[in-house]
């Protein structure tokens, strides 16, 4: 009869052996490690700061015209950049388009008339062009970006330039697409122009 009274007095201590740590414990086995150099530091930041703020509000008193601000942050926001051909109406962005890319020789001697079914529309090559433009202008910055990157670390500069070769390829593909798609629709394939 005694063994049985013992048993469960052995399996709660065996059970409170095997169990889930309490939250406070999980918790503060995820935080740091406490660092007496680190937090002596940050009191000597502290200290710093207090002695700049006293002898701020020493010389506020000494002087009337000065005007002491509190420590502040800044973020700032950025804007939202509007896209280029949001600004123009149904097939006056591939009109300047044309204008900008295409040569006056091009635009009024070689391809004045564009036979439908047989010839590529002015509009379609103007876009053509400044996909490519833009394109180039896009891979030379990251080809830029991946120099800096191969000072700091070469194989991460080996895996970019084979992530921007991809991208590149997919690109390349799909701009053609979308100057074909421009131009059988006839228009200049941007928001305004559906």
């Amino acid at each position: 009869m005694k063994r049985l009274l013992l048993l469960p007095i052995l399996l709660g201590a065996e059970l409170t052996a095997f169990a889930d740590p309490s939250p406070s414990e999980v918790v503060r086995e995820k935080l740091p490690a406490y660092s007496p150099e680190e937090h002596a530091r940050i009191v000597a930041e502290e200290e710093a700061r207090e002695k700049a703020r006293a002898a701020a509000r020493a010389a506020a008193e000494a002087d009337p015209d000065l005007v002491v601000l509190p420590d502040m942050t800044v973020l700032e926001k950025t804007e939202r950049r509007m896209a280029e051909e949001s600004l123009y109406r149904k097939g006056a962005y591939d009109k300047e388009l044309v204008k900008r890319e295409l040569s006056a020789f091009d635009r009024y001697f070689l391809n004045r008339f564009t036979i439908p079914f047989l010839g590529v529309s002015k509009e379609a090559r103007a876009r053509q062009a400044y996909l490519d433009r833009k394109n180039a202008e896009l891979q030379d910055r990251m080809a830029r970006l991946n120099r800096l990157v191969s000072r700091l670390d070469s194989a991460e500069a080996r895996e970019f330039r084979e992530v921007l070769r991809d991208a590149n390829l997919d690109n390349s593909n799909s701009t053609k697409e979308a100057a074909r798609a421009t131009s059988a629709r006839g228009g200049s394939g941007g928001k305004n122009g559906q």
